[in-house]
């Protein structure tokens, strides 16, 4: 997910659930603001030991940072939709 705050787009990692019409979301893992979330995903990429371990607890693992990072890349969600944070 991304979110804008004071001129910035942050990556963030958010869980979300419904309890009847409402929708409540809660921040997993934060990876900073772009670019630099970017360079920190092919950092953990390129260092794959260095998984974080709340993540790992949370059932997420490098086949997920891979799609993260492709969902940047391409500027479009798995269903298609645009995830542009560069804009």
């Amino acid at each position: 997910m991304k979110q804008k705050a004071k001129g910035k787009v942050y990556i963030l990692l958010k869980k979300s659930n419904r309890q009847g019409k409402k929708v409540y979301s809660q921040s997993i893992y934060s990876f900073g603001s772009m670019p630099g979330a970017l360079e920190k995903m092919y950092w953990l990429r390129d260092h794959p030991e260095e998984f974080p371990t709340k993540l790992k607890k949370q059932g997420f693992d490098l086949v997920d940072l891979y799609d993260w990072i492709w969902t940047i890349e391409t500027r479009r969600k798995k269903n298609g939709k645009p995830f542009d944070v560069f804009g």
